[in-house]
């Protein structure tokens, strides 16, 4: 058995450090006013342990940030620097690539089904694909995927640019079968396996009583990736976290994802520094891996 410990949730390891996150753009705001803060965050995380960063970049978009003002050159420049801010020596960066649904900042990305074709999601994503590439990051962090048409989108986009960045595909799930748009979880894994260039599938943001049975649901010729929530609910009007927490790496779970092909673990929202620290691999008596 044998992992490799990614980071937790970028906004808890902020908050942490004081910063409010109340804009549209959410972690990304920083990266135009204070993007030192988010270098300090990711030192919380290689601190904590962690061999594999992922960026600030997801709640970038060209949409998304148009929308608040900034310009093309600022959506430019914040991508690249994101890749750059989470460079630290012996861990790996991860370019988070998030979906469409965050640059909506109304929960969509935990509900899918948006009203747009696919050739829509495809122009959503190409640019910023491109940008992140050229900013060359050891893999990319797709993730938060809430359905199997954006996942298609963005797999083609990444066949048409020729990107030869190795990449995994997270999805965020409702059940103990399904991804956020209800479609199952077994499909989605399938269709990822199917991928030249891909390295990884799983699970992100989703409640941690669920990534065991969603594991078991499919079959996977990849290893498995897996960094749940804490098992709180986001209140997209609040931009607030509601409910209560669960020990959502506690290592029994964690030992049992492992298991059952997980080769990267770790954590999402409201994951801090402090939980990740507690799954070193070493914890388990195994090596890292991957």
């Amino acid at each position: 058995m044998s992992f490799t410990l990614l980071d937790g949730g970028l906004s808890t390891a902020l908050e942490s450090l004081g910063n409010s996150l109340t804009s549209s753009l959410w972690t990304g705001e920083l990266l135009r006013s204070n993007p030192e803060r988010i270098r300090a965050a990711h030192q919380l995380y290689v601190d904590a342990g962690a061999k594999i960063l992922i960026s600030s970049s997801y709640q970038i978009s060209f949409m998304g940030c148009q929308k608040v003002g900034w310009s093309e050159s600022d959506v430019e420049s914040a991508l690249t620097l994101s890749t750059e801010l989470a460079r630290f020596s012996g861990v790996k960066v991860a370019a988070s690539v998030g979906p469409y649904g965050a640059a909506l900042a109304d929960g969509s990305e935990y509900r899918g089904n948006y009203k747009i074709s696919i050739d829509e999601l495809k122009d959503f994503h190409r640019r910023r694909l491109e940008i992140l590439v050229k900013s060359k990051p050891d893999y990319l962090a797709i993730e938060t995927i809430p359905e199997l048409r954006e996942a298609q989108a963005i797999i083609e986009v990444i066949a048409e640019i020729g990107a030869d960045i190795p990449y995994w595909i997270s999805f965020t799930c409702s059940s103990e079968e399904t991804i956020s748009s209800g479609e199952s979880f077994s499909e989605a894994v399938k269709i990822v396996n199917q991928c030249k260039g891909a390295i990884a599938v799983g699970i992100n943001c989703t409640a941690p009583h669920l990534i065991t049975p969603l594991l078991k649901s499919a079959q996977s010729h990849l290893p498995y990736i897996v960094y749940p929530n804490s098992g709180r609910i986001w209140d997209s009007k609040t931009k607030t976290w509601q409910g209560s927490e669960s020990d959502a790496l506690s290592s029994f779970e964690v030992e049992k994802w492992a298991l059952l092909g997980a080769t990267i673990i770790g954590g999402c929202c409201s994951v801090g520094p402090q939980e990740i620290a507690k799954i070193k691999p070493r914890s388990f008596g195994v090596r890292p891996g991957f």
